[in-house]
């Protein structure tokens, strides 16, 4: 493979992401690795290392807060839908193709984020109907591995502090990445690579030295506008990817 050490370098960059908003490797480093010719597999094997150990510090330092009964149950209903269409891609080894789906989702969670009307009209819908929301978020992250799309905008909408928009990130992304580890260990224990675990205190490092020192020093609205414009940002490059 033309592009075989390239993993190390997207990983690194996307943790600083991660380390940011709560989600980066896993929704930014996927198609960036499959652009660069890795099969779907792989990039778990490569990324989810990297995206847990984050996750997991990330929840583990903030403390996380104590989970609400309700949300339980929308996490078992999304960890469900992961499992289940994780399974059949991988079983399966279908290719499928949703570029405009994620990209049309990262731009439409970009323009909720700029209205503070919009997102109120989004934040009522979605507390009426986030069982449905989270079953979707659930399937579209097993099947692209970029659920994070419709977490950032989950999140946003539940959460008003910095703090908590990213621990309630890291608490999906956590489990996502659990479930998808777990689920490669007893469907295709061949894809876990271990450059990529190898990867992984890198990117750990990467969290304490850069992405958590941003983190905190970005203020309330910087933070809320970059957020919001790496992910119109990045919905455009999906969109016209094919293109460029």
């Amino acid at each position: 493979m033309d592009y075989e050490y390239l993993f190390l370098p997207v990983i690194m960059l996307f943790s600083v992401i991660q380390s940011i908003f709560g989600m980066g490797i896993l929704v930014f480093g996927t198609p960036a690795l499959l652009l660069l010719g890795y099969d779907f597999s792989s990039v778990l094997g490569l990324l989810l290392p990297s995206s847990v150990l984050i996750s997991f510090t990330q929840l583990y330092t903030c403390r996380g807060g104590n989970v609400e009964r309700n949300e339980i149950v929308n996490m078992v209903i999304c960890a469900a839908a992961v499992i289940l269409l994780l399974s059949v891609i991988i079983i399966s080894g279908v290719k499928v193709n949703l570029d405009i789906l994620v990209g049309l989702v990262l731009i439409f969670s970009a323009a909720v984020r700029l209205s503070a009307n919009f997102r109120q009209f989004i934040r009522v819908r979605l507390i009426k109907y986030q069982r449905q929301y989270v079953l979707i978020m659930g399937a579209l992250h097993g099947i692209t591995n970029m659920g994070g799309a419709m977490q950032a905008l989950y999140a946003s909408t539940k959460q008003r502090e910095k703090t908590a928009i990213r621990a309630e990130v890291s608490r999906y992304y956590l489990m996502f990445g659990i479930i998808q580890l777990l689920t490669l260990v007893i469907l295709k224990p061949h894809s876990l690579s271990l450059s990529g675990f190898m990867a992984a205190p890198l990117a750990l490092f990467v969290y304490w030295v850069v992405g958590n020192v941003l983190f905190r020093r970005a203020s309330a609205s910087v933070y809320e506008g970059l957020l919001t414009a790496f992910i119109a940002v990045y919905g455009i490059l999906v969109l016209t990817k094919g293109y460029i």
